[in-house]
This record gives C-alpha cells, structure tokens and sequence, in this order.
C-alpha cells in the first residue's frame, strides 16, 4: 500500500514545482525552459570542476610519493 501513496506525493510534488517554475517565469512555459536548460548548463560545468578538483586531489593524495634529491620519487615510510 505505501508503494501507491509514494508516487502520488512525488507526483503532487513535481506538479507544484513545474507551476512554481512557471510562475517564477511569469506565466510562460517557454522562458520556463529557458531558465531551466541555463540552470542545468551552469550545474553541469559546477560539476565538471569539481570533478577536475577531486581527480586531482584524489591523484596527489593517493600516490603518497615523495620527490628525492636526484628527482626520483619513492614511497614515503614511516619509522617504528
């Protein structure tokens, strides 16, 4: 029975939501989809540079290698 209920809320949800948007937009489904496709495009490149970041920091973090003096690199140890 609750698998039935939960769809009609997030049906009524999106209803309300899709009337808000309208709305915010004066009344007009066109400039509605215009602001919603610019909202996604500036949400796609926030996440395009956030997933740069995070490669990068996950890259540095992760390979705990340590230049030496001769340029080389090895693995930092710790002492007991």
């Amino acid at each position: 029975m609750t698998n039935q209920v939960q769809p009609t809320r997030d049906t009524d949800q999106l209803e309300a939501d899709v009337t808000a948007v309208i709305e915010a937009c004066g009344g007009d489904p066109r400039t509605a989809i215009k602001a919603l496709l610019v909202e996604q495009h500036i949400q796609e490149q926030r996440i395009e540079r956030l997933a740069a970041a995070l490669s990068f920091g996950y890259v540095r973090g992760r390979t705990g290698m340590t230049p030496t003096r001769s340029g080389s690199s090895h693995r930092e140890t710790t002492r007991s």
